[in-house]
């Protein structure tokens, strides 16, 4: 349930899907191919790319591109649109970046099985969020504003 104090605002899920989507196959994807061709771990600094641009800047991050030129207008995915505060979710996506970049460098400086560990945090994440709505970096991020870390975004005073 949203905060009287939370900024909502027509927030369309159906990106989330198709983010969680692309990260849960591309993760497993390029695991897969991994056992045969070692650079397929180049998918996770790609991921974390693309991750960390979205929390940057979401009206620009590749799936909601995705979303808003290929699958939306063709049928393929139904808008899904609540009203709801999106600082969560980017937080969220900041964490998954976070952990994908993690993975990167691990891979980078060969411990390759620390960042399909890293990896397979992040799909197993986004499965969960994407087949059941629990979405653990909105739960971390709703903890953080209860102690005062992240304050909460106010919507103006109306009389």
């Amino acid at each position: 349930m949203l905060s009287p104090l939370m900024k909502a605002i027509p927030f369309d899920r159906s990106v989330l899907k198709v983010n969680q989507t692309i990260l849960m196959t591309c993760i497993a994807g390029a695991y897969f191919a991994g056992v045969f061709w070692r650079p397929a771990v180049a998918a996770l600094p790609a991921l974390a790319l693309m991750m960390l641009a979205g929390a940057a800047s979401p009206r620009t991050n590749l799936p909601r591109l995705l979303y808003a030129r290929v699958l939306k207008p063709r049928h393929l995915v139904r808008p899904r649109v609540v009203e709801e505060d999106p600082a969560p979710h980017r937080f969220a996506q900041l964490v998954g970046g976070v952990f994908l970049a993690a993975a990167s460098v691990a891979a980078l400086l060969g411990a390759v099985g620390i960042a399909w560990i890293l990896g397979w945090i992040v799909a197993a994440l986004a499965f969960l969020n994407f087949a059941f709505d629990i979405c653990v970096g909105c739960i971390m991020y709703a903890q953080l504003v209860r102690i005062g870390l992240f304050p909460l975004r106010r919507r103006p005073e109306t009389t």
